[in-house]
Formats: C-alpha cells, sequence, structure tokens
C-alpha cells in the first residue's frame, strides 16, 4: 500500500492542474483514480488509489510545501518587454567570446549551452548583430518575442519548484515558451508576443494566489 502511495502521489505532485483542482474540490476522486489507473501503469485496485488521492489531499506536509511555495511569489515584481528576438548561433561559448570580444557591442542577453550561444536582442538591432556572424554559425532566429521579467524575493533561493511552478502556470495558459533565462532571484520568460497578454496574467494570478 505505501508503494501506491508513493506511486499515485508522485503522479499527482507532478501536473499541476489536478493539484489546483484538488485544492478547490472540483475533481470527483473516483473519476480521478479511474483516469490514473487508465493513464498510467499502475498495478492496483480503484479502492487503493482513491485511498491514496484522500491522503494526499489531507497531506499537511504537502500543504505546507505548497504555502511556502506560493509565498516566494508574494510581493514580486512583474515587468514586460515587447520586439524581442533571440539569435541562436551554432558554435561553442569559447569561439564565441573570442569573436565578439573585438566587436562592437550592443545592449543583449547572453546565455550559453557546452555546444550554442543564445543572443537576447530588440528586434530592431537584430540585423546588426547578425552583421558580426558567418551564415553558417547562425541556427535559428526567433523574432517578435515579448519577455516578462520577474523578480522575486531571496527567500527562492531556497524553496524547491519555483522554476517548475512558473513554467507550470505558463503551459497551463496553453502557451508555449520559447526561452527562460534563469538568474535567480530575477526569471526571464520569452513568449510570442501574440500571448503576452495571457503570459503575463497568468504570472500575475500566481502572484495573487
Amino acid at each position: 500500500m505505501a508503494n501506491i502511495n508513493q506511486e499515485v502521489w508522485h503522479i499527482l505532485k507532478s501536473d499541476l492542474a489536478i493539484q489546483k483542482d484538488l485544492q478547490r474540490k472540483l475533481i470527483n476522486t473516483r473519476a480521478l483514480a479511474k483516469y490514473i489507473i487508465q493513464k498510467y501503469p499502475l498495478r492496483a485496485s480503484l479502492d487503493s488509489v482513491i485511498s491514496a488521492i484522500r491522503r494526499f489531499q489531507s497531506q499537511e506536509k504537502f500543504k505546507e510545501e505548497e504555502q511556502s511555495l506560493l509565498s516566494c511569489f508574494k510581493g514580486a515584481v512583474v515587468s514586460t518587454k515587447n520586439n524581442v528576438a533571440v539569435l541562436t548561433l551554432n558554435m561553442r561559448p569559447a569561439d564565441f567570446f573570442k569573436k565578439f570580444c573585438t566587436a562592437k557591442k550592443s545592449s543583449l542577453r547572453v546565455t550559453t549551452g557546452s555546444r550554442e550561444v543564445k543572443l537576447i536582442v530588440e528586434n530592431p538591432k537584430l540585423n546588426e548583430m547578425k552583421k558580426h556572424f558567418n551564415k553558417e554559425d547562425i541556427k535559428k532566429i526567433q523574432d517578435n518575442l515579448s519577455e516578462i521579467n520577474v523578480k522575486l524575493s531571496t527567500k527562492s533561493l531556497e524553496t524547491r519548484g519555483v522554476l517548475a511552478r512558473i513554467a507550470s502556470e505558463i503551459a497551463l495558459a496553453n502557451i508555449n515558451l520559447q526561452e527562460m533565462v534563469v538568474c535567480p532571484p530575477e526569471f526571464l520568460i520569452y513568449v510570442k508576443e501574440k500571448d503576452i497578454v495571457k503570459a503575463h496574467e497568468a504570472i500575475l494570478q500566481l502572484i495573487s494566489a
């Protein structure tokens, strides 16, 4: 029974939409149990899954963790900016910095992976930035993006699930994240300009929860 509880709780913790509806008492427990059994390969009876869901709802630890997580967003400062583009370069960071250090710089954000570099610039400066690189170095261009800047308290540095919660709220609003840059306690979210209003509303709802 303990293993079934853990499996069901893991499923519930990974699905923010279900968690919210459970808290609001909008979900029929039996229907949810049937859904979980059908969707996930659980070797468990309907009654045992129902029991696990009810135990999850009554968990004080879960409630405390949820309140602790939500408290990180209280007093957050949120700002937005339109007309943003992301230039993805097919080059190693060391090669990029060696080349770019000699170039005339514009205002931009830089993120790096092991084999790629991404430059986040304002759309009007995109063509100017492209001139610094060979055509084969440019892997992808994403333009007409908007930025949401979420500045949290320093408490967010010590709280689990902050980044996942932000991403989940955006996903629940049926919006695709184009890019995300994290420099805690500051979180930068990039979405298509057409989605900025819905994304902004989703973040504001999280802050006011």
